[in-house]
C-alpha cells in the first residue's frame, strides 16, 4: 500500500456530490475510489478491499441498502466499516442502515469537518478492530498448536494424567488413563472419572480434592483405581494447581500405579512384624529361663537335708524374689498389649512428679543433673496413677541409659496445650497435658529410630528393651500420643500428650497414637 492515510472507496450517483467528497479526502491525504453506481461499487471491492466504504443511500437500479446487504454477506468484506450519506435524516432509514451492518450515518449536505472526524475515528476503530481479531486468531492458533504438543506429550507419558477447570470438573484425561481404565474419555469428563474409583477409597480421595482445590495447594493422595481387566491398583495421585498471570485456570495431575511397591512395603512390614515377634518371643524364654532357673536351683537346695535353716529362708527369699520377678515382666507384658485394666481417677501430674522426685534421682547416674519445669495449676487428667509413675519411671531410666557414664542432664516439662493447634498430633479436639522428657545422651540414628517402641528391642547390651514398649502401651490405654526427636550425639526429646480429664476416654477403652 502507497504511503496515504488510507484508502476509501465513495459510491455516489450524484456527480457534484461524488467530486466533493472525493476532494475533501484526496485533499487531506486519503486515497479514494470513486462508484457511481452499486455496481460499479462492488466490482470495485471485488477487484481491491477498501479500508472504508462512504456510500449514498439513495441510487437508482441499485440502492446504498442493497449494497450495504451484499458487503456484509460476503465473508471476505464483511468486516469494512461502512458509513451512509444520505440527504434525507429519517429515524427508520438510520435505523435500518444499522441493522444492515453500517458503522455511522452521515446527513447531507456534507460538512467538511464532520465527514474527516468521523473518516478518521472509524479507520482507527476498523484497524483496532482487525489487529484485535488478527491477535486473537494467532493465539487461537497458538493455543491449538500448545494443546496439540501438551496432548501428545502426555499421551506418551508413562503415566496417567489428567486435568481440570476452575470448576472442579474434569477436563481432559490422557491415552494412558483411558487404556488403564478401559473407557471412552466422554465417560471420564466431570466427575465421571470416580467411578472407576474404589468405593471404599471414592469419598475420601475426592474430599482430599475438593480441599486441595479450595485451597489451591498441591496435594497427594493415595486410592485404589479400577483397571480394565475388572482388579483395582493402587496408584498415588498427585495434584497441581495451574495459573496463567496470576489467574487460577484449575488443576494438572498424574498418576503412577504403586500396587507392586505396596504389596513391597506390606510384605517387609510382615517380615518385621514376625522378627520383632520373634525377638520378643526370645525376650520371654531368655528371662524365664533365668527365673526358673533361680526357682529350680533354690528349690534343689532346699531339698537338700544339709541345708542350713538360714540358708532355707535366703533360698525361699530368692524364689519368691524371681517368682515377683516373673509376675512383673506379665504385667509389663500386659501393659504393652493393652490388656490391663487399670483403675482411672482424677490425678494431679505435676504433684505426682514431685512425689517421684528422690526415685527419679536415685534411678539415674550420679554424674546426671535432673532439672524440672513443671507447669502450675493444670488440669487434672483422669489415668492411672501406677502407670503414670511407671511411665514417667521408664522415659527418666530410658534418658540416663542414654547419657551413660558422662556427665549430662535430664530436664522433664509440662505445660497445657490445645488441640486443634498441634500439627503433628492426631488427636480429637481439647485440652492436653503435654510432657517432654529431653536428655543431652547420644541420641538416636535413623535406622533405630522407628524400632524403639518394639519389645525386647535395645540398643543396650543388658537392656530388657520392655521400658519403652511399655510407655507406648500406657500412652494407648490413656488415649494420648508420644512423639521423639533424636539425632545422634545431639540428645533425644520424648513428647507425650496426654488428654486433660474433660477429654479422656471412658475406662478401659484405648486407642492408637
Amino acid at each position: 500500500m502507497s504511503e496515504h492515510k488510507g484508502t476509501i472507496l465513495v459510491v455516489d450517483d450524484e456527480s457534484d456530490s461524488l467530486r466533493l467528497l472525493t476532494d475533501i479526502l484526496t485533499t487531506e491525504g486519503y486515497q479514494v475510489r470513486p462508484a457511481n453506481t452499486g455496481q460499479l461499487a462492488l466490482a470495485s471491492i471485488a477487484r481491491e478491499y477498501p479500508e472504508l466504504i462512504l456510500l449514498d443511500v439513495r441510487m437508482p437500479g441499485m440502492d446504498g441498502f442493497e449494497v450495504c446487504r451484499r458487503v456484509k454477506q460476503s465473508e471476505a468484506s464483511h468486516r469494512i466499516p461502512l458509513i451512509f450519506a444520505s440527504a434525507l435524516s429519517n429515524e427508520e432509514e438510520h435505523v435500518e442502515g444499522l441493522a444492515l451492518g453500517a458503522v455511522d450515518f452521515i446527513t447531507k449536505p456534507i460538512r467538511r469537518e464532520e465527514l474527516l472526524a468521523r473518516v478518521r475515528t472509524h479507520l482507527e476503530l476498523g484497524r483496532l478492530r482487525n489487529h484485535l481479531e488478527i491477535a486473537v486468531e494467532r493465539r487461537t492458533v497458538e493455543l491449538r498448536e500448545s494443546e496439540e504438543r501438551f496432548r501428545t506429550m502426555a499421551d506418551a507419558a508413562p503415566v496417567l494424567i489428567w486435568a481440570s477447570g476452575i470448576d472442579k470438573l474434569c477436563t481432559f484425561v490422557n491415552k494412558g488413563w483411558l487404556e488403564f481404565t478401559g473407557r471412552d474419555a466422554a465417560k471420564e469428563m466431570g466427575n465421571g472419572w470416580a467411578e472407576s474409583v474404589h468405593p471404599d477409597d471414592r469419598e475420601r480421595s475426592y474430599a482430599t480434592y475438593r480441599s486441595a482445590f479450595d485451597a489451591r495447594k498441591n496435594f497427594e493422595m493415595e486410592y485404589r483405581l479400577r483397571r480394565a481387566d475388572g482388579k483395582y491398583r493402587w496408584i498415588v495421585d498427585r495434584g497441581t494447581p495451574r495459573f496463567s498471570r496470576g489467574v487460577f485456570l484449575g488443576y494438572i495431575g498424574s498418576c503412577l500405579d504403586i500396587t507392586e511397591r505396596k504389596h513391597a512395603q506390606e510384605e517387609a512390614l510382615s517380615r518385621q512384624k514376625l522378627e520383632s515377634m520373634g525377638m520378643m518371643a526370645t525376650g520371654i524364654a531368655h528371662d524365664f529361663n533365668n527365673l526358673l532357673g533361680t526357682i529350680l536351683a533354690s528349690a534343689d537346695l532346699l531339698s537338700t537335708e544339709q541345708i542350713e535353716a538360714l540358708s532355707s529362708v535366703e533360698e525361699v527369699d530368692r524364689i519368691k524374689t524371681a517368682a515377683i520377678r516373673g509376675a512383673e515382666l506379665i504385667r509389663e507384658l500386659m501393659i504393652y498389649a493393652g490388656h490391663e485394666s487399670p483403675a482411672f481417677e482424677p490425678v494431679n501430674f505435676e504433684a505426682l512428679v514431685n512425689e517421684m522426685l528422690h526415685l527419679l534421682k536415685v534411678a539415674i547416674s550420679k554424674r546426671v543433673i535432673l532439672k524440672t519445669d513443671l507447669g502450675k495449676d493444670l488440669p487434672p487428667l483422669r489415668a492411672s496413677s501406677s502407670q503414670l509413675r511407671q511411665l514417667v519411671l521408664n522415659l527418666i531410666t530410658n534418658a540416663s541409659d542414654a547419657i551413660g557414664d558422662q556427665p549430662g542432664e535430664i530436664r522433664i516439662s509440662t505445660q497445657l496445650v490445645k488441640i486443634p493447634g498441634e500439627p503433628a498430633a492426631n488427636l480429637p479436639d481439647g485440652d492436653y497435658l503435654r510432657l517432654q522428657v529431653s536428655d543431652t545422651g547420644s541420641g538416636m540414628t535413623r535406622d533405630v529410630r522407628p524400632r524403639i517402641f518394639d519389645p525386647f528391642f535395645s540398643t543396650k547390651e543388658t537392656g530388657r528393651g520392655l521400658g519403652l514398649a511399655v510407655v507406648h502401651g500406657i500412652i494407648r490405654t490413656h488415649g494420648g500420643a508420644i512423639t521423639v526427636a533424636s539425632k545422634p550425639g545431639k540428645g533425644t526429646t520424648f513428647e507425650v500428650l496426654l488428654p486433660c480429664i474433660n477429654g479422656l476416654p471412658r475406662e478401659g477403652s484405648g486407642r492408637q497414637p
